[in-house]
């Protein structure tokens, strides 16, 4: 296959596993440590022009591959490619100063701001690793691997009492209630929960931002889910939630179990329920949806479909990297991104991977924290 059809059908979210692999080990390994400013109609000129001098050099084996040994094939030749590319192009193309910036822009991590009942507040980056806050009988334990664990004193007196968790722009988390729910917490996200479920007759978070929910099952005591749009009911199942303040529409997508929402929709595994409108004009549509998109960011992922608009992609990259996107909206309406990225890498990579699948339709001009999407 050429390199052309496959990014290509990356592009257009048709790229199978493998072919996926294939492309996002090239990115990843090159784009992040060689920022350049290459038109794609050059690259492929150039990556082509290789591919076929490789072809006229080697005679190609006639035994059959193993499946794993023609997967690690394939991607060194495409590493060494670019390598190549790039040896060829980085004296006549020097990194701009903006691009060095971008580069400096590293992805978000395990950040978040405790607020205590009485109102004093932890940052959690200053706690160490086992280090315990104590309140009211409970212990509030921070774990090596970045969880905060409520745990209730044995014969502790039931005290009705709130904490907030706040996560920055840039920032993730994951909690664990007194009951054993679990949930992780996404960039620009709050949580206000009880500290203990004790004598309580439902077991009721508020939430603002987006979070991933791994509820413990109890019929006796019913877990909701307060948010803007949403109050979502459930008995233990594994849902997420994405109701951000400034996005009009509120998403409650289902993994297992059974939720309902305000108090009417019933959502089955594998739909999603958007609620829109305020006031008395709020709606609620169920439908059917592939769930893996909705929990992305939990799996360290950006996965955009066809569906999302590009200001909500540039948000979601724009919370997990702490920017701003400043677009026309005239120049990006006819924009649609496809594919998959890692979290893990450097912002220049993903910039440079978004410009290079829109086919030179647009630039990204990094000025800070504040990037221009141009043409």
């Amino acid at each position: 296959m050429e390199i052309k059809e496959l990014i290509e059908k990356y592009q257009n979210g048709e790229a199978s596993e493998y072919e996926k692999g294939l492309l996002e080990t090239w990115f990843n390994r090159y784009y992040e440590n060689q920022p350049l400013e290459v038109s794609l109609e050059d690259f492929l000129d150039d990556l082509i022009e290789v591919k076929l001098d490789l072809d006229s050099r080697f005679k190609k084996p006639e035994i059959r591959l193993w499946p794993r040994i023609a997967v690690i094939a394939a991607s060194l030749f495409i590493i060494l490619s670019i390598g190549l590319y790039f040896y060829k192009n980085t004296a006549k193309q020097p990194q701009s100063k903006s691009q060095l910036i971008a580069k400096e822009i590293l992805p978000g991590g395990n950040k978040a701001i405790l607020t205590l009942a009485d109102g004093k507040k932890i940052n959690l980056s200053d706690l160490r690793n086992g280090e315990m806050v104590q309140q009211a009988g409970i212990v509030i334990t921070k774990s090596a691997d970045g969880e905060l664990i409520y745990n209730a004193k044995a014969n502790s007196a039931s005290v009705k009492e709130y904490n907030t968790i706040e996560i920055p722009k840039g920032g993730e988390y994951r909690l664990r209630l007194p009951d054993g729910s679990k949930i992780w917490l996404n960039a620009a996200s709050t949580l206000t929960y009880p500290t203990s479920f004790k004598t309580l007759h439902e077991r009721r978070v508020m939430l603002s931002g987006e979070a991933y929910f791994e509820v413990a099952k109890n019929q006796e005591v019913p877990f909701r889910v307060q948010t803007l749009k949403q109050l979502i009911e459930v008995l233990g199942t594994h849902f997420n939630i994405k109701s951000y303040k400034d996005e009009d529409m509120v998403k409650t997508t289902l993994l297992e179990g059974l939720v309902k929402i305000n108090k009417k929709e019933v959502v089955k595994p594998g739909e999603q329920a958007v609620t829109t409108g305020s006031g008395d004009h709020i709606k609620t549509f169920v439908n059917k949806v592939d769930t893996i998109p909705a929990v992305d960011w939990k799996n360290d992922a950006f996965i955009f479909v066809k569906e999302d608009s590009f200001k909500s992609s540039m948000d979601k990259i724009g919370r997990w990297y702490d920017v701003e996107f400043v677009c026309d909206p005239d120049l990006t309406a006819d924009i649609q991104l496809a594919g998959r990225l890692s979290r893990k890498s450097a912002l220049s990579a993903v910039l440079q991977t978004i410009e290079l699948s829109q086919r030179g339709k647009i630039h990204f001009k990094v000025q800070g924290r504040r990037i221009t999407v141009t043409n």
